[in-house]
């Protein structure tokens, strides 16, 4: 193997294994709440959904740079997105022990169905906007990095286009078949839903998500 090739694998082998400790310590974050042993379930299951994404998207965001101009190797893509999850990583990392803080606080132990699943929908919507945000800085920091690496022809808006949709399409459909990852205050905890390849997440958010948070938890 070429020097150039081992420096690079051994750059995304460092790259995978910390966004594999930054995202298991936030998935214990998810589900702490519930119990101990969701904790655990969410601290194996969360990167597991990132890691798993990429290895399904890496491949079509390698030809959607093709299809852009940009000439980047496949080993170039990952290492630019592994790079742009480290430092999502890092910021879930940072913000854990204040969302960990929020959740504890504004998690009720007890209450009726409708609190608790408006409770449950609060949660989530918590977690979703955390990850939302490590993931715009991420994506930030990848611009950055990619405006040095791809020619001035390059498509760069198409290929950053393509490959947030793919990540955003399989990431939150990998995180839906997993589920539970934050844990329902009226399901009994495991590791795998028996449904779990049942519906999708976009289906999840604006039929109990949303009504649950516009409702206060009520079913309309």
């Amino acid at each position: 193997m070429k020097r150039e090739n081992w420096e690079l694998f051994v750059r995304i082998a460092r790259l995978t294994f910390a966004v594999a400790l930054a995202t298991a310590v936030y998935g214990a974050v998810l589900a702490a709440w519930r119990s101990p042993l969701m904790a655990a379930y969410g601290a194996a299951k969360l990167p597991l959904v990132f890691l798993g994404t990429t290895c399904v998207v890496s491949v079509f965001c390698w030809m959607a740079g093709l299809l852009a101009g940009a000439g980047l190797r496949y080993g170039e893509v990952l290492d630019a997105v592994f790079t742009a999850m480290g430092v999502a990583g890092a910021i879930l990392v940072a913000v854990a022990p204040v969302v960990l803080f929020l959740v504890f606080s504004g998690a009720p132990d007890a209450g009726t169905p409708d609190e608790m699943r408006f409770a449950h929908a609060c949660l989530l919507g918590v977690h979703i906007c955390v990850l939302g945000a490590a993931g715009v800085a991420g994506v930030a920091s990848l611009v950055r990095a990619l405006r040095l690496r791809v020619p001035a022809s390059c498509r760069l808006g198409l290929m950053l286009a393509l490959w947030l949709a793919a990540f955003a399409v399989v990431g939150c459909q990998g995180g839906w078949m997993l589920r539970p990852l934050v844990g329902s205050p009226n399901i009994a905890v495991e590791f795998l839903r028996a449904d779990a390849l049942k519906g999708n997440f976009l289906e999840s958010l604006f039929k109990q998500i949303i009504p649950h948070l516009v409702h206060k938890g009520a079913l309309p």
